[in-house]
């Protein structure tokens, strides 16, 4: 019976371990934020001077059509003159590599001719790709504080059509973090 019973727990423990939010919240800093109180909204301008290509500024562009209707879908306007919220986006590229080691079961040294060859262990890259991070912060226009900051990390696909998606679930991760008040 304990065994079962230590059983069941490191597995309750191993799915709890695989089903973590992307989203970073600092734990028990918003929990007075709560955003019904807001009824309109705008974002602040992204500064692109590093980036000058065209899709990035798509990206960015269906990035605040997202937002804009899960706000939408949460009873706040979009008003740029008068805003009770301010939101603005964070927005960072990296280029990222995936590297394995080499091992002598797996990658065995060939002989070369030479009496001193000696095997080393290596990094070998085996894949590149790039992660996109988006820090959501929602500030309060009147005290202009931070009330509510969020950060998301997820690879983005290399196929324009994938990338839409990725942006829906990101902004879809921020926004059910929002509501269950990290």
């Amino acid at each position: 019976m304990k065994k079962s019973t230590y059983l069941l727990l490191a597995l309750l423990v191993g799915l709890m371990a695989c089903s973590t939010a992307k989203v970073a919240v600092e734990p028990g800093l918003y929990e007075d934020f709560n955003l019904t109180d807001y009824k309109t909204y705008a974002f602040l301008e992204v500064d692109q001077s590093e980036t000058e290509v065209p899709a990035f500024s798509q990206s960015v562009e269906y990035l605040k059509q997202e937002i804009s209707k899960q706000l939408a879908a949460r009873g706040l306007s979009e008003n740029n003159s008068s805003a009770d919220l301010k939101i603005n986006l964070g927005i960072v590229i990296e280029n990222k590599e995936q590297t394995r080691e080499t091992s002598l079961a797996t990658d065995p040294f060939m002989y070369t001719g030479q009496r001193n060859y000696t095997w080393q262990s290596e990094e070998i890259v085996v894949n590149r790709y790039k992660e996109g991070t988006l820090s959501v912060h929602l500030v309060d226009a009147q005290t202009n504080q931070a009330v509510w900051v969020g950060v998301v990390s997820e690879i983005i696909p290399t196929k324009e059509e994938k990338k839409q998606a990725a942006i829906e679930d990101a902004v879809a991760e921020v926004f059910e973090s929002i509501d269950t008040k990290n």
